[in-house]
């Protein structure tokens, strides 16, 4: 069974590398000798991170007309007769033809913060998949919601003919009923596939412990900061930067542990590579030795073992924190949209989220604000590990049901978990 993969931008953000290698994993585990051709922006790398005989990589070109000029789109279009003028896209519609499921991962690619352009381009693969008849899947996002009709539109005109759609946490399922009038039938509430992501083993694990620094005896907080957020919210990099150095500088003094900052997505631009922010937080900490950078080139999966030995995690980067709470971590999530309060109150009491599990980047700005919810994390960690024992075997099961609705889908007789 050949199955094509989309919404991929590239295994540079890891959270990328962590969707797309669970499903590949839990796909394998239903589907009767699948093949995966995973179409992203970057294919030559995540290939590397990526090696197995029925995996391939591809650049996604059904988004390119998006991204090009007038003439180029007139020659990709006249390509359908004279194939010599595209001969690639031409060679990946007949990737379509032969494909028989594509599956839309990606996270919350489908949704108004990254641009009407990036919806369009994430749409493409889908609406070339259904011109060729093909079954089209929605596996695990948070979507919406649209600021604006035009978004709003470009979706429902995919999501109406799709197979099944999965969304990993209630905001979005209750956005997709009640304000897009999807019918039930169709949405399915689960989980992140990344709650099913594995870890290194234990030798591994006491090895890069040893490595950075964790085996002096002090506690050890995971900090992500993100390097894209103020350009996607339009705030402040300078205050930014300035809340980040006094959260760590709190953590080392006050809370007397040490730092590890995790760069969980490296991609090639300097606006959205949290390596730059990190070395830059290091810098104005005059390298305290305290203080460490996961700068490897790690995988998503060793990233999340490397969190799962902290004693707290805070995060801007959704999947550093899911590494985290599915790790049964204490997590502050610093939200810029929906998907973070709604993975997060699919775990635990809304109030507890929004009281201090939940600082929205508008709030994270103000230092006093910021510097008080983390020691509040602090404090309550022990009781937040202890909600996670209870809550996370659920969400795990949810994260399988999507795997097991695309695999019932596709006429595979699976027990449908609960």
């Amino acid at each position: 069974m050949k199955v094509i993969l989309t919404g991929i931008t590239s295994f540079r953000n890891h959270g990328v590398e962590a969707l797309v290698t669970t499903l590949i994993e839990q796909l394998r585990k239903r589907l009767p000798n699948p093949s995966f051709l995973v179409l992203d922006r970057g294919p030559e790398y995540d290939e590397s991170r990526l090696k197995a005989d029925d995996v391939k990589f591809a650049l996604d070109l059904t988004a390119k007309p998006h991204y090009s000029s007038r003439l180029r789109r007139v020659i990709i279009s006249l390509s359908n007769t004279v194939e010599a003028l595209a001969p690639d896209f031409q060679a990946l519609l007949r990737e379509f033809q032969d494909a028989d499921l594509v599956v839309a991962t990606g996270g919350d690619v489908f949704a108004s913060e990254y641009g009407h352009q990036s919806l369009l381009g994430h749409l493409a693969p889908l609406k070339t998949a259904l011109a060729f008849k093909k079954p089209v899947f929605f596996a695990a996002h948070s979507i919406g919601p649209f600021k604006n009709a035009s978004d709003r539109n470009a979706f429902l005109e995919v999501a109406t003919h799709a197979a099944g759609i999965s969304v990993r946490e209630g905001r979005s399922y209750d956005y997709l009923i009640n304000d897009l009038q999807l019918p039930k039938t169709l949405v399915t509430a689960t989980a992140d596939p990344a709650f099913l992501l594995s870890k290194p083993a234990k030798p591994w694990l006491d090895r890069v412990r040893a490595y950075h620094g964790f085996a002096d005896g002090r506690p050890v907080v995971a900090i992500n900061p993100s390097q894209a957020i103020c350009n996607w919210m339009q705030t402040d990099d300078g205050q930014h930067l300035k809340v980040w150095r006094a959260a760590v500088r709190m953590i080392l003094d006050e809370l007397g542990a040490s730092v590890i900052l995790i760069p969980h997505v490296q991609e090639i631009s300097p606006k959205n590579d949290d390596r730059v922010l990190c070395t830059e937080i290091l810098r104005h900490l005059d390298f305290d030795p305290r203080v460490q950078i996961a700068g490897g080139d790690y995988t998503a999966s060793e990233f999340k073992g490397i969190i799962s030995q902290c004693d707290m995690v805070v995060s801007e980067r959704m999947h550093a924190c899911i590494a985290g709470l599915s790790s049964g971590i204490c997590t502050v999530a610093i939200g810029y949209s929906v998907k973070a309060e709604g993975i997060l109150c699919d775990l635990f009491d809304p109030v507890d989220v929004r009281n201090g599990l939940l600082l929205p980047i508008k709030e994270f700005l103000d230092e006093r604000i910021a510097l008080d919810a983390i020691r509040k994390g602090w404090t309550i960690r022990e009781t937040v590990r202890a909600r996670l024992l209870e809550t996370l075997p659920a969400a795990q099961n949810r994260s399988a049901l999507t795997f097991d609705l695309i695999a019932r889908g596709m006429g595979v007789d699976v027990p449908v978990t609960l």
